[in-house]
């Protein structure tokens, strides 16, 4: 059958993007390319014309056997996969074994609901724009193979019964609308509906994420501002996507040719203090300063005092893609800043960490430029952070257990601590020695790196930091680093907690590093001398990689592709309350913006208009008359189009070429006449009527009128279904008609009105 052929074809592509949408959500190359190959196949194999088919029982055994395979290998490893990756897994496998059997509706219905199911997973896994696309295209899709399924089984229902199949296949003599014109409006009404509904759901009740174990970029869930902490509470298996969040370009100091260096540290947020009940490292509370960017095309200093730029000065032009933040990211010593539009900056002296102030969702920057110190001098340092006159308190940490293992850590060394209170060189030195020990113990082999937390199971009341170190001893670039700066306060060292990013991808062609979401990065900064911090980093080396340079064959396909994957994670997959909040005032400002705007142009052009005149007065006249001509014209215009649509729906030549419309209207146009004078006079055609059975109406209510409708009906339908095509002669005969009819209709009036009288 026809339409069981048009159904397959349709759930094959409905599959097919189902299974391309869940292996992109996954990045499962082996399902992507296996998977909807065989589908595509399916096709070929089980609808050409020899038709092979697999039989019911080798399908149902292959469909236990996959399912077996899959149960075993979780079981296996349970903690390497999760619950809605497992059953899209075996949804895949039911899907494509389900293609290749003999299908009767029952089994295309199963086909539909499958890959509903898939694709609402790889929507709940993913926001990535290529996935997005897939699962926009997916559901439109589903409306038509729903319509469609519909049909068919109503159509195969009434063929094998006799009973009418419901609203799809009502069908009379008169109307003859079940056609597939029909049906093809039907589906594109419902596409309609289900796109308004689908965005007014999504502007009237977007998302609000919330965090589900990290609060850094890297615990698996996408964000819109970059966050100021990192919370160590729910360890879960980190999926980190190869997103581009920024791309950096950096020049040397005469700020316009492109410098290649090796890996950048972006400091983002600065953490110093842990908080051991929600297990939170956080930012200690300090005095912010505001630096106001001019709008001149030149750099604003960040320091209180002059700062020399000539020495060791590079540029760094930073431009954000899929990342929507108000943090200003640098590495080493910002000295100054510059922005395409006027901005208020807040910079905390003590960590230099630059924050956007009154950063919106939809309000933030696209990108900056920074002028960078690697090696600031003690008069440039003195100037952005102050010069401090006493040391502050060796620090301490809140959880005993990690001093203890920083004892024993340290059991072979000899501390003395007294000393580093009351004289700087000796406490600088001091902590630059304990952090290397304690980053070589981190870096050993006994510490294991992975993005797989969900075997870190806490246990009682034991602090994460303490299970990391004395118990676990494995984790993220989070747990390393919250492991050495823990370790290092325990005995009194100046230590922080930096987040940031790696810049370690280097385009060649575009000159430019690419930052992505999966270069998110913990390191720990050791205080060693009044301003200045060393890096010490105890992930192992092997995870943070050197400079990787870039594909060259993506260069071209990333500079197109990039803007558009950054539109969509910032104004779509990250549209959240806040978003909503400012796209509302957007749009308020934009309407009252516009409102005003126009009439000003409305209050200038008058006053203009009255100006060039002597006579104020009739200048305003003048111009009242233009605008009544105009709106005049516009219901003129409006008027003639809507008889211009009545007409061609008169003469049915709604899907005809122009050329004959055109046509078909100049020589039937006195049928439309006839019809319009019919309809003033109170006799209307129904539209299940047929045209030989309102002219017997006509003639039982006006018989002379009649007659004369039975002749133009006959005239019509010489020219619309005879091929005849009137002279102007003609034509002019066939309007007198219509004027005949008229006179008909009057004759009969007066008439009446006679008989009324004499009565």
């Amino acid at each position: 059958m026809i339409d069981g052929q048009i159904v397959r074809r349709q759930n094959l592509g409905y599959a097919f993007l189902s299974l391309s949408a869940f292996a992109l959500s996954e990045r499962s190359i082996v399902i992507l390319v296996v998977g909807t190959s065989l589908s595509i196949a399916s096709w070929f194999i089980t609808a050409g014309w020899r038709k092979r088919m697999l039989p019911e029982w080798a399908v149902l055994s292959l469909i236990l056997t996959s399912f077996a395979v899959v149960i075993l290998r979780v079981y296996s490893d349970p903690y390497q996969f999760e619950i809605p990756s497992v059953i899209g897994i075996l949804v895949s496998f039911g899907i494509v074994l389900r293609m290749y059997a003999r299908r009767t509706s029952s089994d295309e219905r199963q086909i539909l609901m499958m890959s509903s199911i898939l694709l609402f997973i790889a929507a709940l896994q993913s926001s990535d724009l290529i996935v997005g696309v897939l699962v926009l295209c997916a559901t439109l899709m589903a409306v038509h193979c729903v319509v469609r399924f519909r049909f068919a089984v109503c159509k195969e229902r009434q063929e094998r019964t006799g009973i009418d199949g419901g609203i799809f296949l009502r069908e009379s003599t008169t109307e003859r609308r079940r056609s597939s014109r029909d049906l093809k409006w039907v589906i594109r009404f419902a596409m309609l509906i289900i796109m308004i509904l689908t965005v007014s759901i999504f502007v009237l009740l977007p998302r609000n994420p919330e965090p589900i174990s990290s609060l850094f970029g890297m615990s698996g869930y996408s964000q819109l501002d970059f966050p100021t902490g990192i919370s160590l509470m729910s360890p879960v298996r980190l999926n980190p996507a190869k997103t581009e969040l920024l791309s950096i370009e950096w020049l040397g100091s005469d700020g316009k040719h492109p410098v290649n260096i090796d890996t950048m540290r972006l400091r983002g947020a600065v953490l110093d203090v842990y908080d051991s009940r929600p297990a939170q490292w956080s930012s200690r509370r300090t005095m912010a300063r505001e630096v106001v960017t001019l709008d001149d095309d030149t750099f604003k200093s960040l320091g209180k005092d002059p700062i020399d730029e000539r020495i060791n000065t590079f540029t760094m032009r930073v431009e954000f893609r899929g990342l929507h933040s108000g943090v200003l990211f640098s590495p080493w010593t910002p000295i100054s800043i510059r922005t395409d539009k006027p901005r208020v900056f807040l910079i905390a002296p003590r960590t230099l960490s630059i924050r956007l102030l009154g950063m919106e969702s939809l309000g933030g920057i696209n990108g900056y430029e920074m002028q960078i110190q690697p090696y600031p001098s003690e008069a440039t340092l003195t100037s952005l952070q102050g010069n401090p006159t006493l040391l502050p308190p060796l620090p301490t940490f809140p959880v005993l257990a990690v001093e203890d293992a920083a004892n024993k850590i340290l059991s072979n060394e000899e501390i003395d601590s007294t000393l580093a209170r009351v004289d700087a060189s000796a406490r600088w030195a001091r902590n630059a020695r304990l952090a290397k020990i304690f980053e070589s113990e981190l870096t050993s082999e006994r510490f294991r790196y992975t993005l797989d937390l969900r075997s870190f199971v806490r246990s009682g009341d034991r602090d994460p930091v303490d299970l990391f170190l004395n118990e676990y001893r494995f984790g993220h670039c989070e747990y390393f680093a919250s492991g050495l700066c823990a370790l290092c306060q325990s005995v009194g060292v100046d230590a922080r907690i930096v987040i940031g990013y790696l810049a370690k991808e280097f385009d060649k062609s575009s000159q430019r590093f690419i930052v992505r979401e999966s270069d998110g990065h913990a390191w720990v900064e050791v205080r060693t001398g009044l301003h200045q911090w060393t890096v010490f980093d105890p992930t192992p080396v092997e995870e943070v990689n050197p400079n990787t340079p870039g594909d060259d064959s993506w260069a071209i396909f990333r500079f197109f592709f990039a803007p558009v994957e950054s539109l969509w994670r910032e104004q779509i997959a990250q549209f959240d309350a806040r978003a909503q909040n400012a796209l509302v005032q957007q749009s308020n400002e934009w309407f009252r913006a516009m409102v005003k705007s126009s009439w000003d142009s409305i209050e200038r052009t008058a006053r203009n208009a009255s100006n060039s005149s002597q006579l104020l007065s009739s200048s305003y006249i003048w111009f009242g008359s233009v605008a009544l001509a105009i709106t005049l014209s516009c219901a003129a215009a409006f008027f003639a189009y809507r008889k211009w649509q009545r007409m061609q729906r008169a003469l049915g030549v709604t899907r005809r070429s122009r050329i004959q419309t055109k046509i078909a209207m100049r020589d039937g146009a006195f049928y439309v006449d006839a019809l319009d004078l019919l309809e003033r006079r109170g006799i209307r055609r129904p539209p299940n009527l047929l045209l030989t059975s309102f002219v017997e109406r006509v003639q039982i209510q006006h018989s002379i009128a009649g007659e004369i409708f039975s002749e133009i009906v006959k005239r019509f339908y010489a020219i619309r279904f005879g091929g005849e095509r009137p002279d102007p002669r003609r034509r002019a005969s066939d309007n007198a008609l219509v004027a005949q009819m008229r006179q008909a209709f009057s004759q009969h009036l007066r008439l009446r009105n006679d008989q009324s009288y004499g009565k």
